[in-house]
């Protein structure tokens, strides 16, 4: 493997390395919890260039940045009060919610960033192509292997028989399993996906499932209690949230570069070529917006169609993503009633800022 896809894949792992805001929340803070410990390209948008561009500030509230480890922890954190807001996977707040009804999902954002994928010359074309096939993940207990085991139920498979799950873990380690031909196909999300196949040399590739096209997999989650004692500050971390996320769809180089100016240990390594590292996270970041910035049939961001929602968490339910299914309507998980307020800002001015950011 070259230097740089070396210094790429240590950027990925800086974890606990990494200090958000000073690593801990100042007086009157609010701690927002993000469950990647590296802060990877995928955060920028919600991370740095809301408090870069001073999205939290207009808001009247101040922002502290933790990193964790995983959607469950980010969750937790909230559940316990540890943390004011996170922005997670919906099935972790389901599980969650499951167990303490003390949360609430305010939004949710499109789209689904898990995907199984395969090396463009790959001879895998489709789910059924996967059958008596291995296939790599980060974890094989994680989402992503729930993923790809649903992605064979999906083509009438059954992922005990026809296929090997094996734990190849991110990065540099899953891309030499595929090189090896340890595993003949990555279980995988956005960035990740895009890291390994540049180590390899060549794109991957999706393999095309149902699973590809649940939406809503990502939500904003607070405390009911704090809807009801403290709706300003959660609208205002929510409209800096949808405000830096219009900013990094418009300008993704700019998020970038403010992501770096926020958080300089997420930067590569200073002799790694600064083009192709920023070429890369601009990759990255870019995908995950093209997924998850869309808006809802509403014309807004944040707010889904209750039948596809219901889709979504009856995909989670089917695939064993959570324990048990779950009602949208009925269940008092979601609460949407600020979506409008976060909604209300100038957004032609943020995308006219976007362009106009020079560093």
């Amino acid at each position: 493997m070259n230097r740089f896809g070396l210094r790429l894949l240590g950027v990925i792992a800086l974890g606990a390395g990494l200090v958000a805001c000073g690593g801990g929340a100042g007086d009157g803070e609010l701690v927002f919890t993000v469950p990647d410990k590296a802060l990877t390209a995928t955060t920028a948008s919600y991370t740095s260039v809301p408090i870069q561009m001073g999205y939290f500030k207009a808001e009247g509230v101040g922002v502290t940045i933790q990193p964790v480890d995983s959607a469950p922890s980010a969750v937790q954190s909230v559940a316990t009060g540890k943390a004011f807001m996170t922005y997670a996977s919906l099935n972790a707040a389901i599980t969650a919610y499951q167990k303490d009804p003390s949360i609430a999902v305010i939004g949710v954002t499109t789209g689904s960033i898990f995907r199984v994928v395969v090396p463009q010359r790959s001879p895998i074309k489709t789910a059924d192509d996967l059958k008596g096939r291995t296939i790599g993940a980060n974890s094989l207990a994680g989402v992503s292997a729930l993923f790809a085991k649903g992605v064979i139920k999906e083509a009438g498979g059954d992922p005990a028989k026809d296929a090997t799950f094996l734990p190849v873990g991110l990065g540099a380690q899953a891309a030499d399993a595929l090189r090896g031909k340890q595993v003949d196909a990555y279980a995988g999300w956005d960035g990740p996906n895009v890291v390994i196949g540049d180590l390899l040399g060549t794109g991957m590739r999706d393999i095309p499932s149902p699973l590809n096209d649940m939406t809503g997999t990502s939500a904003l989650i607070v405390r009911k209690d704090s809807i009801k004692n403290e709706p300003k500050k959660v609208t205002g971390m929510a409209r800096a949230f949808v405000k830096a996320m219009v900013f990094s769809q418009e300008n993704p180089e700019a998020a970038i570069k403010l992501h770096w100016k926020q958080f300089p240990q997420s930067r590569p390594a200073s002799d790694v070529p600064e083009d192709k590292a920023l070429a890369q996270a601009v990759r990255i970041l870019k995908l995950r917006l093209d997924i998850t910035a869309g808006r809802g049939e509403s014309g807004g961001y944040g707010v889904i169609d209750d039948a596809a929602l219901q889709k979504t968490v009856a995909t989670f339910a089917r695939h064993g993503m959570i324990t048990s299914p779950l009602d949208v309507k009925s269940s008092g998980l979601f609460d949407f009633s600020l979506a409008d307020q976060y909604n209300s800002f100038d957004e032609k001015a943020v995308e006219a800022e976007a362009r106009k950011w020079r560093a």
